[in-house]
């Protein structure tokens, strides 16, 4: 088995397998052979058909087979090069036939060539954590506004409060429904929930948030908003609507009191108690925060000043995931979702380059597994596995069958035993 490489870049080789005729006419017998055995054929006893006519009715499966034996053997011949490592196989074309080589020519993408960095030299110290009685009550007071009641008051709206309005908006004296059928809650409402001084990309008319404060059920309010010159209606872009608005009904949040009844609720003994669990939960998530922390800063001291070549693959699997993670962080800033398209180079480019420093890292940090010959245990790997069935939502059993996470569940947990090492053993003093 005849092979030749070509190096395309520091991290894609360009090899081509030729498998000798000799090879390929016996790869093809035993195959026949398979076939002559299972094929079932009117007026054969199984097994009893001549070759000819299992060659007539199976000839493409034969050459199928014959072909995706031959391309696994080439595959196999590649990885024993001691030249490089391979990472994956981008492409593979072939040529086979008959009675003459077969041509194989693999695009193999292979682990990049650098120099593991000193990692014993790592230091990154253990973060101190604190929980304060201004951490307790900002939670606490996140747990009572969840269930906090928005009771019907005779007051005037503050900002926060509630107020059930119906409003009409013209241009000019023309309806805005006249100027645009479609322009729906830019135009007017019968009746709708508004809230006294809200602000935000939700906020459909921010005028109108800010001319119900004050008002008392039955009041009446005009006010005018120019719409941007960007404004997602066309008809309104840059045209001033003024807006009666009629309040019907103002409701205030009232915030429970932490009684007995309430600890009951939540499932505490009294107060104390209820601050307590308070006080544990948020410094579990604060330890967790400042673990995470902590190994971002190792894996960027690692990467400190280490530059090398990424195999272009590599890096597009990754950056294709953050893509989406980026778009959807976009959308939740506020960016609507004909925007992306315009957006799309940017989010592109931007996912790219965080894919290239994970990317990078999963290398250092496989470098150093091997290195330490670290292994990835069955009960590391079932823990991996619950975890990530509880993550995504998913029955562990479903993960177990697919084999390519499966495989990154491996490569992660043994990724995440790596870098223990370097936090191990760079604890400063």
């Amino acid at each position: 088995m005849d092979i030749k490489i070509q190096e395309t870049n520091p991290t894609r080789r360009s090899v081509t397998v030729t498998v000798p005729a000799a090879t390929v006419a016996a790869a093809e017998k035993e195959v026949v052979k398979g076939f002559s055995r299972e094929a079932a054929l009117p007026g054969f006893r199984p097994g009893k058909a001549p070759e000819a006519v299992v060659r007539l009715k199976y000839g493409k499966q034969i050459a199928d087979e014959v072909s995706q034996r031959l391309l696994s053997q080439g595959y196999e011949r590649i990885q024993q090069e001691k030249s490089f490592t391979i990472y994956t196989v981008a492409d593979v074309q072939k040529e086979a036939g008959s009675g003459a080589d077969a041509v194989f020519r693999y695009e193999v993408d292979v682990v990049p060539d650098f120099k593991t960095p000193d990692w014993k030299s790592v230091q990154i110290p253990i973060e101190t954590i604190a929980v304060t009685d201004a951490d307790l009550d900002q939670q606490l007071k996140k747990i009572l506004e969840q269930r906090a009641r928005y009771e019907k008051t005779e007051d005037a709206a503050a900002k926060g409060d509630y107020v059930r309005i119906g409003y009409v908006g013209t241009v000019a004296g023309q309806l805005v429904s006249e100027l645009d059928a479609e322009a729906k809650s830019f135009g007017s409402a019968e009746s709708t929930w508004e809230e006294a001084g809200a602000e935000g990309a939700a906020v459909a008319v921010p005028a109108i948030a800010q001319a119900v404060i004050g008002l008392k059920a039955g009041a009446t309010a005009t006010t005018e908003y120019v719409f941007p010159a960007t404004h997602e209606r066309e008809a309104l872009r840059g045209k001033t609507v003024v807006y009666a608005i009629t309040a019907s009904e103002v409701r205030r949040k009232e915030l429970p009191q932490v009684d007995e009844a309430f600890c009951k609720a939540v499932g505490v003994k009294d107060a104390a108690d209820l601050r307590e669990q308070l006080r544990k939960g948020i410094e579990g998530s604060k330890q967790q925060a400042a673990e995470t922390a902590r190994r971002e800063k190792a894996v960027e001291a690692l990467l400190a000043g280490l530059d090398f070549p990424l195999p272009e693959s590599a890096v597009l699997s990754v950056a294709q995931g953050l893509f989406y993670q980026y778009a959807e962080m976009r959308l939740r800033s506020g960016s609507k979702p004909e925007d992306l398209e315009t957006q799309r180079d940017d989010i592109l480019a931007e996912a790219k380059k965080a894919a290239a420093l994970r990317v990078r890292a999963q290398f250092v940090l496989s470098r150093i597994a091997e290195e330490l010959k670290l292994e990835v245990s069955r009960e590391e790997l079932g823990s991996a596995i619950m975890q990530a069935a509880q993550a995504s939502q998913t029955q562990p059993e479903k993960l177990v069958k697919d084999r390519q996470r499966l495989a990154e569940l491996r490569r992660d947990a043994l990724l995440n035993k790596a870098l223990d090492a370097v936090l191990a053993g760079g604890i400063a003093a």
